[in-house]
């Protein structure tokens, strides 16, 4: 809470809490929305673990299935749902940034 736009928030007659919520919590948002983002993904990603130990049907199991079968297709097309939903959590999370953030926003290549 020593950075310079904070000493100017709080040099504005700000209060205490406009200052924290926000001027601190948009700056301190960023990182946290990426590791939640990337653990979110990871999270999908590694449900084939968590659905092999305690046996539960879905996408999971089905791929242990595929791979003990040799059944590619299916392997394939598991890969490619995540990796697509990899990219959706990653453009919502860029998109998140953007509302955070103004130094972020896509801008007019005129301006």
């Amino acid at each position: 809470m020593l950075q310079d736009y904070v000493k100017f928030a709080r040099a504005k007659g700000l209060t205490e809490t406009r200052v924290v919520f926000v001027h601190v919590l948009k700056n301190i948002l960023i990182p946290v929305i990426t590791v939640l983002g990337l653990e979110f993904g990871s999270l999908i990603a590694f449900s084939v673990v968590t659905e092999t130990i305690f046996a539960w049907p879905g996408m999971g199991k089905l791929l242990i299935q595929s791979i003990q079968q040799l059944d590619r297709p299916v392997i394939v097309a598991y890969l490619m749902i995540i990796v697509g939903l990899f990219v959706v959590i990653n453009l919502i999370v860029d998109v998140v940034y953007s509302l955070l953030d103004p130094r972020v926003r896509l801008r007019d290549a005129g301006s």
